[in-house]
């Protein structure tokens, strides 16, 4: 007695991942351009161009130094500095790496 429900709802699946790649295949013939926001001058990626972060170990990544991005608010308050080095560095920012041999 289930046999044709089974043979209906197999029908559905397969039709519609065929709407479903017919539609995808569609949507890549005419695409919008990619919105740029105000703060920026380069558009936002498209998702099959966004890319993942290397995985593994050991990882290395970019990390902020609250230490040093003290200093360097101080200095550009003092006087010491130039505000644009804020814009043409990269003020704080080091290099973290793990190691094998770190402990949780």
């Amino acid at each position: 007695m289930h046999a044709p429900i089974k043979y209906f709802e197999k029908g559905l699946a397969v039709a519609a991942n065929g709407a479903w790649v017919v539609f995808n295949g569609l949507n890549k013939i005419k695409q919008s351009p990619a919105f740029t926001p105000k703060w920026s001058d380069k558009p936002l990626l498209k998702s099959y161009q966004k890319t993942k972060p290397p995985l593994g170990w050991p990882r290395e990544t970019d990390s902020l130094c609250p230490k040093c991005t003290r200093e360097a608010r101080q200095a550009i308050v003092d006087g010491k500095k130039d505000v644009n080095v804020l814009l043409s560095e990269k003020v704080g920012e080091i290099k973290a790496s793990s190691s094998a041999t770190a402990r949780f």
